[in-house]
């Protein structure tokens, strides 16, 4: 026990660690604290942008690269707007041309100098690059485990436009093919010679803030840019402001502007109310579900004054009894109950001996005269338990038998067994009509269909799928361990919540929700920690809610009608075993106090029933037996070690850790060798991107 909880507290440390790597990963490399741009449109179309970056650097690093994208005409919206759309090619620049590039320092202002060619490790220089679509800024300034500062200015040409009725800015200031993050962007726009009103726009994520400062000053704040994400700014003013731009549309866009976007503004409406749509009809399944569950899962039930348990215990083995007490399937404590109720009914014969070595040896024996008084469900545990053997030591034996190979194969063939006598007294019977359950499967087929119009419908972002199979190959080949952790956190967790519930229910439909609410809670969460504030996160819920609905109707039960009775009375004998029985020391029940504790173990109130037995002084084997530190480890877990080493995912897991074991030996056993690498500088720390334009951040009304 002390050891599964030793292993969840490490693994839960590890989950920690996993759901902040992502930040940590970034925190080890670099990031812009700040950056700030200064625009300033000019009467010749052309624009003059001072931009200063802070950057903070973790390691060693030569410099900085950004791209200028001054000629990319991408659009992420071509096909969102609706009808007009102003061609692409308006909104490129013609070319750039760098004024100044320096680092401040302090006070102080260092400038640097242009070369053609540079080299890793050179300082206070910077070349350009321009192809195309962009142009290319590299920096050398050789920097480790710092903060530094840089200025570069820069004049794009031609980037606005002069349309008949008026000017237009648009450009993307922060492309998608950023390297890093932007904890804080602050950009400013300035019309000097603008003398009317103006009227601005934003695209990129969605907690930006756009503001109208005067009518020569437009202001854009956006905190928290993720690499691979895009902040564009729109203005449109009177067209004087821009007279000697050669840059003519020669059409009237101030209508066309707006009808683009609130195309752009719907669109955004339709991806939040179809995400809230999305989540709503993940919570109807589920409250759909919870309707089934309380129709037709299990009988009501009813606590009767007096009950024959005499009746109880030659009709039901205790294993049988918890089933339909229950309403589940076996759970491996009935293993242990079976076991007590054959020792209490003499088919199993306890022998203590005291050994020098190992203390006191509970161990069981064969009494084969006595077999044929077993029911085939009662054999069936006898002969699992005895393995071929005619005398075993309990507590070695228990803690073996999960560990053998078949152990869960015999598991399941014995739940068959006990299903299939079950289902011939009419207990447990499926109770949701095969209408309802072929109307659920085409529910959950609904949900799949809207799950890929959702995605389909919101888009892929290619930066987002980049990452994330960034994070995959990293995963499977450089941190395979993880693996194994994440695997063990599902696992460990999974069972810890089903060992709590088992003490108030087995019932199959509960631990399978447990189970994919598990699964699917840690999809969630990797995916709230891979892009946070997803979409896809909906999906998730809904198809988990869709899942659990297809995967447990069948898996809820009732009782016919001569069974309903029985229900209650074995629901009876549980209440009275865990608040009235031996409380009083009354003779009658101390006598029977080794049946009342077979059917407590099953019922999965043990301990109520072993502090009990205690008060009562006893000094009987049966008594030393649950005394003994290994078996009440085992009765008041509810042996739920068994599912530790005999679960198909526990399975699962030793089997990929033995083949990664295989792995790792061979490949050590056929190569060897060494290799190196550079010590010392690094890489460029990157910026820049292709102008795409992106959701909107605000409308403002005309």
């Amino acid at each position: 026990m002390k050891k599964n909880i030793k292993q969840l507290v490490i693994f839960l440390i590890i989950l920690i660690a996993i759901i902040f790597i992502q930040n940590k990963v970034e925190a080890q490399s670099y990031y812009i604290e700040d950056m700030d741009i200064q625009a300033n449109v000019n009467t010749d179309g052309s624009v003059d942008i001072e931009q200063t970056l802070t950057y903070y650097f973790n390691g060693e690093y030569n410099g900085i690269y950004i791209t200028v994208p001054y000629k990319v005409t991408n659009s992420e919206y071509k096909d969102i707007i609706k009808n007009n759309r102003i061609n692409d090619n308006l909104y490129t620049g013609s070319d750039v041309d760098v004024k100044s590039v320096s680092e401040i320092i302090g006070k102080a202002e260092k400038n640097y100098n242009i070369e053609k060619n540079a080299i890793n490790g050179q300082n206070g220089v910077y070349t350009t690059t321009k192809d195309k679509q962009t142009f290319g800024i590299k920096v050398y300034s050789p920097s480790s485990n710092e903060l530094k500062t840089f200025k570069i200015k820069y004049n794009i040409k031609d980037l606005c436009v002069q349309h008949n009725d008026i000017g237009e800015l648009y450009y993307n200031f922060i492309g998608g093919e950023w390297k890093c993050n932007i904890e804080n962007l602050n950009i400013d726009i300035y019309l000097p010679y603008n003398k009317s009103e103006i009227k601005i726009w934003g695209h990129g994520p969605y907690n930006g803030e756009s503001k109208i400062i005067s009518n020569t000053h437009a202001n854009f704040k956006v905190n928290d840019i993720k690499k691979g994400q895009y902040v564009a700014a729109r203005v449109i003013f009177d067209n004087s402001n821009i007279a000697n731009s050669t840059k003519r549309s020669g059409i009237d866009a101030t209508e066309i502007i707006y009808e683009n976007e609130n195309d752009i503004i719907e669109h955004k409406e339709e991806k939040i109310k179809f995400t809230r749509n999305v989540v709503i009809m993940g919570v109807c399944l589920l409250i759909y579900w919870m309707i089934l569950l309380l129709s037709f899962e299990k009988d009501k039930k009813y606590i009767l004054e007096d009950i024959d348990e005499d009746y109880l215990f030659n009709k039901y083995n205790p294993m049988i009894a918890g089933c339909i007490q229950g309403s589940r399937d076996i759970l491996s404590r009935d293993i242990i109950a079976v076991i007590l109720n054959l020792i209490e009914k003499k088919n199993i014969k306890l022998e203590i001996k005291d050994q020098i070595n190992k203390g006191r040896v509970y161990s069981i024996l064969k009494v084969p005269e006595k077999e044929n008084e077993m029911d085939t469900i009662e054999k069936y545990v006898y002969d699992w338990i005895f393995n071929g053997k005619e005398i075993v030591e309990l507590s070695d034996r228990l803690e073996k038998l999960p560990k053998e190979k078949d152990a869960n194969e015999k598991f399941e063939q014995l739940n068959k067994m006990v299903e299939m006598r079950l289902s011939k007294m009419g207990a447990n019977k499926k109770s949701v009509p095969i209408a309802l359950r072929k109307f659920n499967i085409f529910l959950f087929v609904i949900s799949i269909l809207v799950v890929i119009r959702h995605i389909i419908f919101n888009g892929i972002n290619n930066m987002s799928m980049a990452k994330s199979m960034t994070i995959l190959m990293i995963i499977l080949f450089a941190m395979i361990g993880i693996i194994t952790a994440l695997l063990n956190i599902v696992i460990i967790i999974r069972h810890q919540i089903n060992k709590i519930v088992q003490r108030i229910t087995g019932q199959r439909v509960v631990t399978t929700t447990i189970s994919l609410v598990t699964l699917f809670g840690v999809i969630m969460i990797i995916t709230a920690i891979i892009a946070p504030g997803s979409y896809l996160i909906a999906d998730e819920f809904l198809i988990c809610a869709a899942t659990i609905l297809v995967l447990t109707d069948n898996l809820m039960l009732k009782n016919n009608v001569n069974m309903i009775e029985d229900y209650s009375k074995l629901n009876t004998l549980k209440y009275k075993l865990k608040n009235s029985l031996l409380s009083d020391k009354d003779i009658e029940h101390v006598v029977l106090w080794e049946k009342y504790l077979a059917y407590a173990v099953s019922f999965g109130i043990s301990k109520k029933i072993i502090e009990k037995i205690g008060k009562l002084n006893l000094d009987d084997d049966l008594t030393k037996l649950i005394n003994d530190k290994d078996i009440l480890e085992y009765l008041t877990s509810d042996y739920y070690i068994f599912y530790t080493y005999a679960s198909p995912d526990r399975r699962f897991l030793n089997s990929y850790n033995e083949t990664l074991e295989k792995v790792a030996t061979s490949m050590s056993g056929s190569s060897s060798g060494s290799g190196g690498g550079f010590s010392g500088g690094g890489g460029f720390s990157g910026g820049g991107g292709s102008r795409r334009r992106w959701r909107s951040i605000l409308r403002r009304k005309k």
